[in-house]
């Protein structure tokens, strides 16, 4: 059974590290799932990243908000962080080109190494969703003994 769990923050840069920290105590926490750590890190990385963009580059970063919600199942995770659109008319989130001295650029590059599948929440929403899945404790141990 699928349980959720959605938290709105305020689109101030300092609520960045307040998503991580919220989705980190929710992950390692969570009674009844055998999330993995490299699992639940992976996870806050990503929801930093992915809360880093609505921040910076959409309206949530000029007095509005971004929304997480995890929702966890047996073997999976589906993250979203919904934002509140770019102020031009909303793009989609997508990867950039990398340049080896670039400074920005690469969270959604990492999502899209990292995470499972991903892509932009269905409209009316925007922002993005990603899902990280995991294989349960005892296939784990049977693979790693074999």
């Amino acid at each position: 059974m699928a349980v959720s769990y959605e938290q709105r923050f305020p689109g101030w840069a300092d609520q960045i590290r307040k998503a991580r920290v919220w989705t980190d105590e929710i992950l390692s926490s969570h009674e009844g799932f055998e999330i993995p750590e490299d699992t639940i890190a992976s996870a806050v990385l990503l929801v930093s990243e992915a809360t880093t963009n609505a921040v910076r580059y959409t309206a949530s970063g000029r007095g509005g908000v971004f929304t997480v919600t995890l929702k966890i199942d047996t073997r999976r995770i589906i993250i979203e962080v919904d934002d509140e659109g770019c102020p031009a008319g909303g793009t989609l989130p997508f990867i950039r080109p990398l340049t080896p001295m670039a400074q920005h650029g690469r969270g959604m590059t990492l999502v899209d190494y990292i995470a499972d599948s991903w892509g932009p929440l269905p409209k009316p929403r925007t922002g993005v969703v990603f899902t990280l899945t995991w294989r349960s404790a005892r296939s784990r141990r049977a693979t790693s003994v074999a």
